[in-house]
């Protein structure tokens, strides 16, 4: 047992913090399916409990105690801890190859894509701290000017923000590499500025460096990523975490847009006089312009 809980895995998954330091006693077939998970664990992380039960002959029973027996609330709860550290690591081709053994036809796509988003969103619900929300609401409200850091395919929810917050009137700089600018847009930010930062896994190199550099300019730094282990949360002011579970060899920003979403309108919410007028004055802008097809 030594062997297993002082060996890398056991440092990976963190499991000393959870248990205090002191090994668990654990049955031979507890021991059997943690000797598994921490030697594989870029399989482990994709198989359910009944899933990793059947591949081990072990009951799905076996897998909960053993969970709990590490101090988790059960096996998800140690799934997910055990994803934290394993989603920077695994390629895209790690995950079509995961997908494609998983699923049977065209329709069960569908299903398990949509319904692994919907369980995302409900955890996201009931995983946001309300006042850890407020205070980011209120972070960006009062900014001088919000600066977004979103690369590659985080640059969805990077857009989705800028463009939202603009409707509002406020001043917002999308941070683009490549463009031989970036730094220069950086240059002059100050302690009234926000730098908000998203980021998954894998992370991307500039956008911690990004955040790093506002933090070093005294700019408030915000992240949106995807939990404790994330590099974003060790620079950020304040953090919203998004579960991250990935069924595709695409990741899917269902949950990460729908709280991005429920911040703009909060932040519309804080001003609803000013935002109003906002808006009707950009109402006006885009029907004297023709923005929107057909009249009216």
């Amino acid at each position: 047992m030594q062997t297993i809980l002082h060996d890398a895995g056991w440092v990976m998954l963190r499991i000393d913090q959870v248990v205090k330091g002191r090994p668990p006693e654990l049955t031979p077939t507890q021991r059997k399916v943690l000797d598994f998970i921490l030697k594989r664990p870029e399989q482990a992380v994709f198989l359910t409990a009944t899933d990793l039960a059947h591949h081990l002959n072990v009951s799905d029973t076996s897998i909960v105690r053993l969970a709990q027996a590490l101090g988790y609330a059960g096996y998800p709860h140690l799934k997910r801890h055990l994803r934290q550290y394993v989603q920077p690591k695994i390629t895209t081709v790690d995950r079509l190859d995961e997908t494609v053994q998983r699923v049977e036809s065209v329709r069960d796509v569908l299903t398990d894509v949509l319904s692994n988003d919907l369980k995302n969103l409900k955890t996201t619900l009931e995983e946001t701290d309300p006042e850890t929300f407020t205070s980011f609401v209120r972070e960006l409200d009062a900014a001088r000017r919000v600066f977004i850091i979103a690369l590659r395919s985080t640059h969805c929810l990077g857009v989705f923000m800028n463009s939202a917050l603009r409707f509002l009137g406020r001043d917002v700089v999308s941070i683009m590499p490549g463009t031989g600018e970036m730094w220069d847009q950086l240059r002059d930010l100050s302690p009234q500025d926000v730098l908000v930062g998203f980021a998954f896994p894998r992370y991307t190199k500039v956008t911690v460096e990004v955040m790093e550099y506002a933090r070093e300019r005294k700019a408030r730094v915000l992240a949106l990523t995807d939990g404790d282990l994330s590099p974003l949360r060790r620079t950020a002011h304040l953090t919203l975490t998004v579960p991250y579970e990935i069924n595709s060899y695409i990741e899917s920003f269902t949950s990460a847009l729908s709280l991005v979403n429920a911040i703009v309108t909060a932040v519309a919410f804080e001003n609803r006089a000013d935002t109003m007028r906002v808006l009707n004055e950009m109402e006006d802008v885009w029907k004297r312009e023709g923005v929107y097809w057909g009249k009216g």
